[in-house]
């Protein structure tokens, strides 16, 4: 059993910990610096690998991370839970993708990306995240374990939520649609951290904006919603706190008395 935090703070990044030009205020800075201070465990929980986020949480100094949705779980860098999407499926999806909607995918886990063919909407994807397009290959699922899959799209997603039960399909920004195992997300791999980590007692907060925040918003004791935020996770926040270019998240951390 590790050494007990005084609470755990999970913050969401594109909206919430990123301002609109997808850095970090030096308000947020300062408040992860007063937070562990405090014994209180700041952990990234994004959509987004931990591979792709290297460089914030070295930047932060965030060593905890509930990456892609959920489906994988490092706490202060040991890896505690992966949830990797059966091959089988992942053969089922790309078939139907190349065969039926034409839309490309992306294949993720913990170490690393890959896409199955370079296209417009990846390049225009991945142009958003300011990320370079990542490497080729539609048969990596084969060779490796993969956690999340991305349909590179605008719109289309619907056909495939009746053909696949078996996967969740979750929006996350206008360009992707989020894909991993059904029961899987960030609530989740909440979940888990404090079942593996003995943490089930302590005091647990997460900041969002967005639907994939959702679950998070039903896991932990104070959901935090940023200004910013979509009205139907603002509907299930304790606090809706000012937006993430406004310091929102140093506000609300003062507010509940953790800086």
């Amino acid at each position: 059993m590790s050494h007990k935090p005084e609470a755990i703070v999970f913050f969401d990044l594109d909206g919430t910990l990123f301002n609109s030009q997808i850095d970090v205020l030096s308000s947020s800075l300062d408040a992860i610096k007063k937070l562990k201070h405090n014994n209180i465990i700041p952990v990234i929980a994004t959509g987004r690998t931990p591979c792709e986020v290297a460089d914030l949480m070295q930047k932060t100094q965030i060593d905890s991370i509930i990456g892609m949705n959920g489906q994988v779980v490092l706490y202060k860098g040991e890896k505690v839970f992966t949830n990797n999407i059966d091959k089988d499926v992942i053969m089922r999806i790309h078939q139907y993708s190349k065969q039926k909607t034409n839309i490309p995918l992306s294949f993720y886990n913990d170490e690393m990306m890959c896409i199955s063919e370079y296209s417009q909407p990846a390049e225009k994807f991945y142009h958003y995240l300011k990320q370079p397009v990542p490497p080729i290959d539609d048969q990596v699922y084969l060779k490796s374990p993969i956690q999340m899959l991305l349909l590179l799209c605008e719109s289309g997603e619907d056909l495939y939520r009746d053909v696949f039960p078996e996967l969740t399909f979750i929006r996350n920004t206008p360009y992707c649609v989020d894909v991993f195992n059904h029961g899987g997300s960030k609530g989740y791999g909440i979940t888990q951290l404090l079942k593996n980590k003995g943490f089930t007692d302590v005091s647990t907060y997460a900041f969002g904006d967005g639907m994939n925040d959702f679950e998070m918003f039903l896991t932990v004791d104070h959901p935090i919603a940023m200004g910013n935020a979509v009205d139907e996770l603002k509907a299930k926040a304790e606090f809706v706190t000012d937006t993430n270019n406004n310091d929102g998240i140093a506000k609300a951390l003062q507010k509940f008395g953790l800086i």
